[in-house]
């Protein structure tokens, strides 16, 4: 059995920088990864999200710039805009899985694996890590969990990531959607509704059962956000509770109950679920450990320690704001 000084589960902002930092202090180290390197920080989430927000900002600015003229004809399609954020995506994709190759093969050898697969742990210190071509068990000193978190959906709304989509799905749309309804008034969802406003070619409604969006934001900050989304052409839903999310032939079908008591029904060509986000922690042994977690089903630590002591757990599975980087 293979033996290290640290072990971390998940490669994405913390995992990565949880490796290099071990590596630092000279720890052998292995890092696993059962998916992509770079997690949600690269992938549906930081760097593909502000790169669609620059991307609107800067149409915006074509747009609405009038120096005594203003250009007229100019197009966008959605398919380029999206090959554009895969191609940052692809771009930072590279120079991550690079890093860790020339730290593998040339500056860490003999200290450091990446281990594509998923990890299971068996004890504190044994963790099986389960790849296409079988299995293996190794031991650490120490194990790092960070493993991410993934868009929470609702059992009652049919996410397809087609007609109705989370944050994982915007991509997969063929054009901008003549109007798009979006659930969530938090910061994923006012980004998006920020960026397709930008564009201009979609009418976004934002479902926000409070009085104000961005509820956890100072109020003014809230209310200049509010205001610019208006400014954009957003219809801000106030105060509505959303009864159901329906797709009803190739449209979303929503109805809102409001404060007042009125009932009212809505149609838009596309729903976009952004209602916070969970923890991946399932199918990794640490119900099996003991692990102690949080109401959110967050991982509970103190100052990165779990309730096991040589087991740390950091970034979206603590009870810290997710997507922080």
């Amino acid at each position: 059995m293979e033996k290290y000084d640290v072990c971390i589960l998940g490669a994405g902002p913390s995992g990565y920088a949880a490796c290099i930092r071990a590596l630092d202090f000279g720890l052998k180290t292995i890092l696993i990864e059962k998916n992509r390197i770079g997690g949600a920080g690269v992938y549906h989430g930081a760097l593909s999200s502000k790169t669609l927000w620059e991307l609107s900002r800067d149409f915006r600015k074509l747009n609405i710039i009038d120096r005594g003229f203003k250009v007229k004809e100019y197009r966008t399609d959605y398919r380029d805009i999206v090959r554009v954020m895969g191609n940052a995506v692809e771009e930072r994709k590279w120079q991550l899985e690079f890093q860790l190759r020339e730290f593998e093969a040339k500056y860490c050898t003999g200290r450091f694996h990446l281990a594509k697969g998923k990890g299971v742990l068996r004890t504190n210190h044994e963790v099986e890590i389960e790849t296409e071509m079988g299995s293996e068990t190794i031991w650490a000193e120490n194990i790092i969990l960070a493993t991410g978190s993934r868009p929470r959906t609702l059992p009652d709304i049919p996410i397809d990531e087609k007609i109705i989509v989370t944050s994982d799905g915007i991509a997969s749309f063929e054009d901008f959607p003549e109007s798009l309804v979006i659930l969530g008034a938090g910061v994923i969802g006012c980004e998006f509704a920020t960026i397709f406003a930008n564009f201009g070619k979609t009418r976004v409604f934002l479902i926000d059962k409070a009085d104000r969006i961005l509820p956890f934001e100072d109020n003014d900050v809230a209310t200049t956000v509010a205001q610019n989304l208006e400014a954009s052409g957003v219809t801000i839903h106030r105060n509505a509770s959303l009864e159901s999310m329906t797709i009803e032939g190739d449209r979303v079908k929503y109805i809102l109950r409001y404060t007042n008591g009125k009932v009212q029904t809505y149609y838009a060509e596309k729903g976009l679920v952004s209602v916070g986000r969970v923890t991946n922690t399932d199918g990794i042994g640490l119900e099996e450990l003991g692990l102690q977690f949080g109401k959110r089903g967050d991982v509970v630590v103190d100052d990165v320690v779990t309730s096991i002591p040589n087991v740390y757990a950091v970034g979206d599975l603590t009870a810290d704001i997710n997507l922080v980087n």
